[in-house]
């Protein structure tokens, strides 16, 4: 991910603490830049634990050294999280429509019609991300599969992948796409890349650290290609 981009994820997530409330909090993409940051201490915390105890959720650090009291509020979703279900749900699942993300806003490639949402990260040199594609349009009647175009393996994927967002047509660029011909694929005259970028603002936020990353309709996600991929998501 390019530096510039990781800068504004990193000022954006440390910014909105500055709300006076956890209704004020607020994740802008749009303008990361405008959120008031004042000062950032690195605390030595590798993870947190919810734990409920005597009828209280408390917040602690892997090691037990620090314990936080508090409401606990999910930045991607806007909301709080205040029991123990709903803490599990946001530790195992990804719920694109409650962050209200438009993903053909994205740089996105689509297969299928169905009624089910299947969202899936890959890039453009990633050959298991091809199979992948591959397995899903014999389910096209089923589910609509909105993969995610992002340069995971280095610059050349970079290159490829804005070849992808800047395509002078969509469906083309699937075809291209599909066929390792994004070199050749014509692209627009001019092109403004900032849903670009906040296509790799949203994959460092939702911490994608490989591809494929394949989230199901009810949230549940795999971090690399289901061996079965209709029998995984199917649950």
């Amino acid at each position: 991910m390019h530096q510039k981009i990781l800068k504004a994820v990193v000022i954006t997530v440390l910014s909105v603490s500055g709300g006076t409330s956890a209704q004020a909090i607020e994740l802008d993409l749009s303008d990361p830049q405008k959120n008031k940051l004042d000062a950032v201490v690195d605390l030595p915390i590798k993870s947190l634990k919810a734990v409920e105890a005597n009828g209280e959720i408390l917040f602690m650090s892997e090691n037990g050294r620090f314990v936080l009291r508090g409401q606990l509020y999910d930045i991607w979703y806007k909301d709080t999280v205040d029991t123990i279900r709903q803490m599990e749900d946001a530790a195992t699942r990804i719920h694109f429509d409650r962050m209200g993300a438009n993903l053909d806003d994205y740089n996105t490639l689509t297969i299928g019609d169905g009624d089910k949402q299947v969202v899936a990260f890959v890039d453009p040199q990633c050959s298991i991300c091809h199979k992948l594609m591959k397995d899903s349009e014999s389910m096209a009647s089923d589910y609509t599969f909105k993969f995610v175009v992002v340069p995971a393996l280095g610059d050349r994927s970079d290159e490829l992948s804005r070849k992808v967002y800047c395509a002078a047509d969509r469906h083309d660029a699937l075809d291209a796409y599909m066929q390792n011909a994004l070199e050749t694929l014509p692209q627009k005259r001019s092109c403004d890349t900032k849903q670009y970028d906040l296509t790799l603002m949203m994959a460092h936020l939702l911490d994608i650290k490989g591809v494929p990353f394949v989230v199901a309709p009810d949230g549940r996600y795999s971090e690399g290609r289901p061996q079965d991929l209709k029998m995984w998501l199917e649950g």
